[in-house]
C-alpha cells in the first residue's frame, strides 16, 4: 500500500463505517456497535505500533518511541476491558483501576511522542526553519491543544469536585492530549519540509492522529457549552475516536514501510552502482 493510501484509507474507512452503522445497525444496538468500532480501532493501532517498533533493532531509539505508543493502546484496551466488571467491584476500586491504566497509558504516549520528537535531533538532522519559526509552531500547537482539549479538561476538573465525579482516567487522558501535539509539532513541520522523503509520512499521519484525538475531545464536550443534543454529539465524537486509532495504525505501518524501503534501497544500491559504472557490462 502506498503512503498516500495509508493516509487516506483511515478517513474513508471511518466514514464508511459510520454510514453503515447509521443505516444498518438498530437504534438499541448502536452504542454497542460504536464501542466495538472504537475498540477495533485501538486493536489495529496496537498492531501498527508494534509493527513500527519491530522494524528497528533492539535498543534502537525509535523502537522505544513506537513501543511506548504500543503500550498506550494496550493499556487503553485493558481499560475498556474493565467495563463488564463495573458492577462487581466497589466504585472506588473501579475508578482507581481505570485511572491507573489510563494514567500509565497516557504517560507512555507522552513519553513515546517525546522520544520520537527527540529522535530527529539525536540523529543529527536539522530542523526545518529558524528557531523563531519552531517556537511559533510549538506555540500554535499549544494553543490548538488548549482550544480543543481545554474545554474537556475544565469539565473533568469541575466534575472531580462533585460527589462520585472524580475520574482519574479522564484527567489523565486530558493531560496526554494537551502535551502530545506540542511535542510532535516541530518534527511534523520538519518532516513536511522534506519534499519527496519517506520520513514525512509517519510523522504527518501520527500528527493527524493526535489532531483527531483533540477533535474527539472538543466534539464530546460540545453539549456542555453549546445547545446541541448530547447523544448525537457523543456518537459523532466516537467516530473521531475511531479515526484517531486508525490513523495511529497507518502511522506505524508508514514507519515500517519507510524502514523497509530504505533497506531495499540499500541492498539494491551496490548492484545499481555496478550496472551504472562505465565498462561494467561484460
Amino acid at each position: 500500500m502506498s503512503y498516500r493510501a495509508l493516509a487516506v484509507v483511515p478517513v474513508l474507512l471511518t466514514a464508511a463505517l459510520a454510514a453503515g452503522m447509521y443505516l444498518l445497525v438498530p437504534h438499541d444496538a448502536f452504542v454497542l456497535a460504536v464501542q466495538l468500532e472504537v475498540d477495533a480501532s485501538k486493536l489495529v493501532a496496537l498492531a501498527g505500533m508494534i509493527a513500527a517498533a519491530l522494524a528497528f533493532e533492539r535498543g534502537d531509539y525509535l523502537r522505544r518511541g513506537w513501543g511506548a505508543w504500543a503500550a498506550n493502546f494496550a493499556l487503553l484496551l485493558a481499560r475498556d476491558a474493565t467495563l463488564p466488571f463495573e458492577g462487581t467491584m466497589s466504585h472506588g476500586a473501579f475508578v482507581a483501576v481505570r485511572g491507573l491504566l489510563v494514567g500509565v497509558g497516557n504517560a507512555s504516549m507522552v513519553y513515546g511522542t517525546w522520544t520520537l520528537a527527540r529522535a530527529w535531533g539525536v540523529a543529527g538532522l536539522e530542523y526545518a526553519g529558524t528557531k523563531t519559526a519552531r517556537r511559533l509552531t510549538i506555540a500554535l500547537a499549544v494553543l490548538a491543544a488548549i482550544a480543543f482539549a481545554g474545554p474537556t479538561t475544565v469539565v473533568d476538573v469541575r466534575d472531580a469536585f462533585t460527589p462520585g465525579g472524580l475520574r482519574f482516567d479522564s484527567l489523565a487522558s486530558d493531560a496526554g492530549d494537551l502535551l502530545s501535539l506540542p511535542l510532535l509539532a516541530p518534527v511534523a513541520l520538519t518532516a513536511l519540509a522534506v519534499q519527496g522523503g519517506t520520513l514525512r509520512w509517519p510523522w504527518t499521519i501520527l500528527t493527524s492522529s493526535l489532531v483527531a484525538w483533540l477533535l474527539y475531545d472538543a466534539v464530546y464536550t460540545m453539549p456542555e457549552y453549546v445547545h446541541v443534543a448530547r447523544a448525537p454529539a457523543q456518537l459523532a465524537s466516537e467516530q473521531l475516536h475511531a479515526l484517531a486509532g486508525l490513523l495511529a495504525c497507518a502511522a506505524g505501518l508508514a514507519q515500517r514501510k519507510a524502514v523497509t524501503d530504505d533497506d531495499d534501497g540499500a541492498a539494491e544500491a551496490p548492484a545499481q552502482a555496478r550496472h551504472d559504472r562505465p565498462g561494467a557490462e561484460g
